[in-house]
């Protein structure tokens, strides 16, 4: 089985939904630095630190500035839940 093409990102605040997009690729700010992901990419929960939660979807770059909180990341899709 071959993976994905692209990755479901969506972006959640306490007010909003920041974001909801199928991504290329996504740059998160984490506690110890940025971390990449592709789709496909292996499950995990990661912290957040304040920054820039960047993507690429369909060649165009998007940027939102965040203030931590934490991400679920899946195979297919990324749940990001953040203060902006």
């Amino acid at each position: 089985m071959s993976p994905a093409a692209t990755i479901h990102l969506k972006v959640i605040t306490p007010n909003r939904i920041l974001c909801e997009a199928d991504a290329d690729e996504i740059a998160l700010p984490g506690l110890d630095g940025q971390i990449g992901i592709l789709p496909g990419h292996r499950p995990m929960v990661a912290a957040l630190g304040e920054g820039l939660l960047t993507y690429r979807a369909a060649g165009e770059a998007e940027e939102h500035a965040i203030r931590g909180g934490y991400a679920e990341i899946r195979g297919d899709r990324v749940l990001v839940f953040t203060r902006v």
